[in-house]
């Protein structure tokens, strides 16, 4: 079995923040824990916009906290993210995730699994 503490997570390794200050990441498991895929507690802060664009993975989110909206680049559509509301990036979407006034704190889960200190790309996807 594996046990987690998330307050364990915070100051090591396992806790990432993006080179541009906009988000960061506390990665509970990872490919290293040989589950199939990983598990993160991610929080994007309050007024920024982040290019995303997993081609490398699949991703699903669940908003636990803040409000915020995705924004595909392909058809322009917007969804509006918040408490309950969960999404899955299941065609490697690439879209902007806009958090609104109030930090926006999401749980994330990747397949195939993050090794862990994996930033976003300049075309904002994760290396294999």
């Amino acid at each position: 079995m594996i046990l987690r503490n998330l307050n364990e997570i915070e100051g090591t390794e396992s806790e990432v923040t993006a080179p541009n200050g906009n988000w960061v990441s506390k990665r509970l498991l990872l490919r290293k824990d040989n589950m199939g895929f990983s598990f993160h507690e991610t929080t994007i802060f309050a007024n920024t916009e982040t290019l995303i664009w997993y081609k490398n993975h699949l991703e699903a989110v669940y908003c636990i906290e803040g409000k915020g909206e995705i924004e595909t680049i392909d058809d322009g559509e917007i969804y509006i993210i918040k408490p309950g509301i969960m999404y899955a990036l299941d065609e490697n979407d690439k879209h902007y995730l806009r958090a609104h006034d109030k930090d926006l704190k999401l749980i994330c889960v990747f397949n195939p699994p993050l090794h862990g200190s994996e930033v976003h790309d300049k075309d904002g996807s994760y290396k294999l």
